[in-house]
């Protein structure tokens, strides 16, 4: 039965949950992200779910971190268990359900308080824990290549108004400049994509998931992530991020000035990257859903840019060129 229920190309993936006895009674093919793996509901008797996921041959490398990164946290960190891996691109691990943070965090208005206070707590676990050294660690040249593929994604492919040599240069001094800044701030490991999405809430606990690029980085990242991302720009309010940032330094015996300053600096360099990222799927015609976050997007850059200095620099080419798209 399992096998005739998925789709030709999922034949692997049926074949390891054939062979792990998790036959299906059906199976729901999950939207697609902006990367290559594939995730399928499966659907087991007594109202159980697994879910399934598929990585494509130039992922093995993906796989082989996640399962490396799940083992550094799962003492940690509520992750998804792993109930089967076939070292072939194929896994069956244990469904958070269909209700991510986001979506919580959108709906419960009740609950957002309690919720946001979790999830920062997760923040703040990410940071005080060991660096297992999987991947290497965020530098400025890392950085500084998320701004440049943003600013050809942003204005070379979605826009097809390519920047001006004196307008790229602007650009780029801002861009190195930043960079440098933030690659300076004090160091902690990072989920790296430390958003809504990929939170789960399970019992009491916050979940997470696609935790594979877990790295050394800024201090404020994953915090900055999590307050400042797609889902949250309908709703999230300076008040209360600046509640959860005064809570999370708190508990870290930071000071609070100078960490919000530097959660503001990370924010504006992932914003940028983030408006990179949805511009090249939408130009691309695989991440049409990501085009009605752009002009928040934009928007979060425009409001963080400074007036002076190098940030002055590109408030002039956004002022000029994006300013009116949002």
């Amino acid at each position: 039965m399992t096998a005739n229920i998925f789709p030709p190309e999922y034949s692997g993936l049926a074949e390891l949950a054939r062979r792990t006895h998790h036959e299906a009674e059906a199976v729901e093919v999950l939207p697609g992200d902006v990367g290559r793996r594939r995730y399928l509901r499966l659907l087991l008797r007594g109202d159980r779910t697994v879910l399934g996921v598929v990585y494509p041959p130039e992922e093995t490398d993906s796989r082989l971190r996640w399962n490396a990164v799940r083992a550094h946290l799962r003492e940690r960190i509520r992750v998804p268990h792993l109930i089967a891996d076939d070292q072939q691109g194929h896994q069956l691990v244990e469904d958070f359900g269909r209700m991510d943070l986001a979506a919580l965090l959108s709906e419960k208005l009740e609950e957002r308080a309690v919720w946001l206070e979790r999830a920062a707590s997760g923040a703040c676990t990410f940071a005080e824990m060991p660096d297992p050294g999987i991947n290497a660690p965020f530098d400025a040249a890392f950085f500084r290549r998320e701004l440049d593929l943003a600013r050809e994604a942003v204005f070379d492919l979605w826009l097809r108004q390519p920047l001006s040599p004196e307008d790229r240069q602007a650009h780029d001094d801002w861009a190195e400049a930043l960079a440098r800044e933030i690659a300076a701030h004090p160091r902690v490991p990072c989920h790296r994509d430390y958003h809504g999405n990929n939170l789960f809430p399970v019992g009491e606990e916050v979940g997470a998931i696609d935790f594979q690029d877990l790295r050394s980085g800024p201090d404020a990242y994953d915090l900055s992530s999590l307050l400042w991302e797609r889902t949250t720009l309908d709703w999230m309010t300076r008040e209360l991020a600046h509640e959860v940032v005064e809570a999370f330094a708190r508990r870290r015996e930071l000071d609070p000035e100078a960490f919000r300053t530097r959660a503001d600096r990370v924010l504006l360099q992932r914003a940028w990257k983030v408006c990179g990222t949805f511009a090249r799927a939408v130009s691309q015609g695989r991440g049409d859903v990501y085009r009605r976050y752009l002009p928040a997007e934009i928007r979060l850059v425009g409001r963080l840019l400074g007036e002076k200095g190098a940030d002055g620099l590109f408030r002039s080419v956004y002022d000029a060129r994006l300013a009116m798209l949002c």
